[in-house]
């Protein structure tokens, strides 16, 4: 634990003790509950303090602090990992498959734990192939020195089962969860990496009672900048189509290898690797199904420790800053390098992780997830009383509310949620139902939608016409790549809230 220097002269009592409890790891809610002080407190606190020292985040705030004197080193330092670090003969578990619905997940773990780590790979894994290459041995190994890692590759990719088309969020989602529970793991860390961050960002979202605490490395929200140019640190859509061209045109070769790992390119033995491991992963039909999907996703709607290269060649050091800005108590680390893989030159990023994962502060019960709100309106005739409820439980919902002119239905599962509304619309035509589907934040335990949630999914039905299922933007991005089809509307007002596909 990190204890406070003397030396307090230029500083408030409060602050100093908001400092030494940032410096402990602790949330703005568990800092507010130690010093019987809000949230919104706690946060004015931090913002003063960020602008005392000049810094823009916390990890930047404690490393300035001790840089000052103002905090004594911890008397117990994360691991100081050797130059071929990670402990020798970590054990690895054989490959296994999971079967979730129709499809087979390849997983294995490496490590013993505590405590658990899943890893979420980007768009390219092999978990046969992989482990022939020394430098992602090293990382493995190292994590796997203080945790069980799990990995898996997700479906379509690598030992997976191959399927038609690419794999939704959601789907990557569905799959994690099912691996952890062949693992017995109850509650785990979770590593995203590149395009895997918004999967583990979704997941924790979805299961906070699940996940202990998430680690992002070269992680984006938003691969290709939207019609407005924006986010500016974004891909541009012929960018990111000429990347696509280019990673296929080569595929099985060593294509794209000067911006995913520049300083292995002279590299020999690293680059028959990185050809032996596109080829063996997929196929350039698939991959090229993967990408586009993800070049769809955005996820900055929805929106702790992220690290990032500074000089990424892939991810720009503005995706890294936008999540640390963006998700709540996030810890922000740069870190100096040009390459975008996540286990080349990565003794930094090992440190980081294990200093955030070895010994984790108590965490308060999470008291909200993130789930799909179904809701339906009708005219002034209403809706006859228990006319939807059979229906709509016959899909599984968290929660059902009913009111004369309005039903509420709550479900985890965003496919199960879409079938649901379409199935209401083609059995009550006669009742011309309005039907919404909004993403947000539900009681975890009740499983009722908070008020803005409520109003968001109400705004969406009242702008929906008789028969149609309107979907909001971060849900219809969270299904892409699914087999559900969704035209987009135009915004039908200024603001949050107001972009909307239509449901086929």
């Amino acid at each position: 634990m990190n204890r406070l220097s003397p030396d307090e002269r230029a500083w408030k009592p409060r602050e100093i003790e908001i400092l030494g409890l940032l410096a402990e790891g602790l949330t703005n809610r568990e800092i507010g509950r130690r010093l019987h002080l809000a949230a919104d407190t706690v946060r004015w606190y931090n913002r003063h303090i960020f602008e005392r020292l000049e810094v823009h985040s916390r990890m930047q705030a404690v490393q300035r602090a001790a840089a000052l004197g103002l905090l004594k080193p911890s008397p117990e330092e994360p691991p100081q990992l050797a130059p071929g670090f990670g402990p020798p003969e970590v054990p690895r578990s054989p490959i296994h498959y999971v079967r979730n619905g129709e499809v087979s997940i390849a997983c294995m773990s490496i490590g013993k734990g505590p405590p658990d780590l899943l890893f979420v790979h980007g768009f390219l894994s092999h978990l046969e192939f992989a482990w022939e290459q020394p430098e992602f041995v090293r990382f493995f190994e190292a994590l796997g020195g203080s945790a069980r890692v799990i990995l898996f590759d997700k479906r379509g990719v690598g030992l997976s089962d191959r399927m038609i088309g690419a794999p939704s969020i959601e789907n990557t989602i569905d799959d994690a969860v099912a691996v952890l529970d062949s693992f017995g793991s109850k509650r785990a860390y979770v590593m995203g990496t590149s395009e895997g961050g918004a999967a583990a960002i979704l997941l924790a979202a979805t299961y906070p009672e699940r996940v202990s605490g998430l680690v992002l490395y070269a992680a984006t929200p938003k691969v290709v900048r939207g019609a407005d140019g924006k986010p500016v640190w974004a891909s541009s859509l012929d960018g990111f189509r000429g990347f696509i061209d280019s990673l296929l045109d080569d595929w099985g070769a060593v294509p794209e290898l000067e911006s995913f790992a520049p300083s292995r390119v002279k590299d020999a033995a690293f680059r028959d690797w990185w050809a032996r491991i596109l080829r063996g992963a997929s196929s350039p039909a698939s991959i090229r199904a993967v990408l586009e999907n993800i070049g769809m996703v955005d996820i900055r709607d929805l929106l702790t420790l992220v690290i990032h290269k500074t000089g990424d060649r892939k991810v720009n050091i503005g995706a890294g800053r936008y999540l640390a800005a963006h998700l709540p108590d996030a810890v922000l680390l740069e870190i100096p390098g040009e390459d975008h893989i996540y286990f080349v030159d990565s003794e930094e990023i090992v440190k980081a992780a294990l200093g955030f994962i070895r010994e984790p502060s108590p965490r308060e019960r999470p008291e909200t997830r993130i789930a799909v709100v179904l809701n339906v309106s009708a005219g002034k005739d209403g809706i006859p009383p228990g006319l939807l409820q059979a229906e709509i439980e016959a899909f599984r919902p968290r929660s059902f509310t009913a009111a004369p002119r309005r039903v509420i239905a709550v479900f985890d599962s965003p496919s199960l949620a879409i079938r649901c509304s379409q199935r209401l619309r083609d059995l009550q035509k006669n009742l011309s139902l309005k039907i919404s589907l909004h993403v947000g934040e539900v009681e975890l335990t009740s499983g009722r939608p908070g008020k803005a949630v409520l109003a968001e999914a109400e705004r969406a039905a009242a702008l929906a016409a008789p028969g149609e299922i309107l979907v909001s933007q971060p849900l219809g991005d969270i299904l892409a790549g699914s087999d559900f089809e969704f035209v987009a509307r135009r915004p039908l007002r200024p603001g949050p809230g107001s972009r909307y596909y239509s449901l086929g």
